[in-house]
């Protein structure tokens, strides 16, 4: 099976050419004369040389760019998820066999704001859909943020379940259940408490404003009651004691601490480690995920690990030769774009890009820049009104070198690489 991409005008188009798929059958004619919602819009062209499956991408982005460059959070793993399970019920419907499925992060396009998929089903393919959805899960794990709780829990949780024998569909959606159930009540508490502290302090206010208040005997109010000020002094005494005592026991912990061995080298667990046999493990979900997220900040290489040493984070590296490059304006409205690291993505999404060209005709992700040694390389985003280089459209999702002195036209705005 192989995939491409090309462009037609305004749509851009995913083509899959099936030579080593069964296709002709009922899959094909049900996806090509019904559009399946959550599917991406499917075609059979009959071209010289065989058959092609055109899948059209217009606007949509893979999982896999939007994650490149950020994290996924809690809510987007959950309409991900229950998306993916409403085209399971549609397509159950249609007949359609889930191992048609292509569940690759590169192939499963979604909405950057929305978060809404869009699934590519390939009639003939014969995938086991619990492993691919065990392995999308896998790769969420590693996109999340591990100092996001909720996150880490969520998709801990998920990628555990699918390690489970015959586990189905119901045991996920249960878990995606009570996981909301318990954000819900914990969001229910959180709005309890400010409410609480909003009539203390309305109350705290009506007191000290109140005739009554004038009246109080040689004493403060406070929280609505009277104190006098031997209970005062007795207060502020015992407050005094408890502070001496926590210094005291801190100071305790900081001398101890300081017998130890002060430099320690990061350790790199393998991705075998950070998951157990669940015999193994206990605990509940939530110290498992902490566990897990922890052992996930020692995979991480030393330069990424803040304070891994004792030395200073260089910020730039100034040992070899960093001339920074930019897309200078060639129009009088236009701005110039430097290009002050690599990949470097232009787009609208202030979110998902590194410059953001605010034009109603450039894609929320439009073009990437890249730097492979001293060559440097162009690629369109799958862009809706495309990218040209030196006069030549670029077909969506191509790569080109990019030299010195080349003219890029971003939708309709010129600029020139220097």
């Amino acid at each position: 099976m192989k995939i491409s991409y090309r462009r037609e005008f305004k749509h851009n188009y995913l083509i899959v050419d099936p030579e080593e798929l069964y296709w002709q059958g009922y899959e094909s004619q049900m996806l090509s004369r019904n559009s399946v919602e959550g599917t991406l819009r499917f075609q059979i062209r009959q071209m010289d040389d065989g058959v092609r499956f055109y899948y059209e991408i217009t606007s949509k982005q893979p999982l896999a760019r939007i994650l490149a460059n950020r994290n996924i959070r809690a809510e987007e793993i959950r309409k991900l998820v229950t998306g993916i399970f409403g085209v399971l019920e549609r397509t159950e419907a249609y007949l359609l066999r889930e191992g048609s499925i292509l569940l690759d992060p590169q192939y499963l396009y979604v909405d950057p704001d929305t978060f809404r998929i869009w699934l590519c089903l390939i009639p003939g393919l014969n995938r086991v859909f619990p492993e691919d959805f065990g392995k999308l899960l896998e790769y969420l794990l590693g996109s999340v943020d591990h100092q996001d709780k909720e996150s880490v829990v969520l998709a801990y949780g998920l990628y555990q379940e699918t390690r489970k024998e015959n586990y189905g569909l119901e045991d996920l959606g249960r878990l995606l259940r009570k996981e909301k159930k318990r954000d819900t009540e914990k969001a229910e508490g959180e709005n309890e408490d400010r409410q609480g502290e909003k009539e203390n302090d309305e109350e705290r206010t009506q007191l000290r404003f109140s005739g009554d208040s004038k009246r109080e005997p040689e004493g403060r109010q406070r929280n609505g009651c009277f104190n006098s000020k031997a209970e005062d002094a007795k207060a502020g005494s015992r407050k005094e004691r408890k502070w001496k005592a926590k210094w005291n026991q801190w100071k305790g912990k900081l001398i101890s601490a300081s017998d130890k061995e002060e430099d320690s080298i990061p350790v790199r667990v393998p991705w075998e480690m950070m998951f157990r046999p669940e015999q193994e493990e206990s605990g509940t979900q939530e110290e498992q995920a902490t566990r897990f997220s922890r052992a996930e900040e020692k995979r991480l290489p030393e330069k990424e690990m803040p304070f891994a040493g004792q030395g200073t984070a260089l910020l730039a590296d100034f040992s070899e030769s960093n001339e920074q490059r930019m897309l200078r304006a060639l129009d009088p409205d236009g701005v110039d774009i430097h290009i002050a690291y690599y990949p470097f993505i232009i787009g609208k999404q202030a979110n998902l890009v590194d410059f953001v060209l605010e034009r109603d005709t450039v894609s929320r992700l439009h073009l990437r820049i890249d730097r492979d040694g001293e060559q440097y390389k162009i690629k369109d985003l799958n862009s809706t009104n495309g990218t040209l280089l030196c006069g030549r459209l670029l077909e969506n999702n191509e790569e080109a070198q990019l030299n010195t002195g080349d003219e890029i036209c971003i939708s309709q705005y010129r600029y020139r690489f220097e």
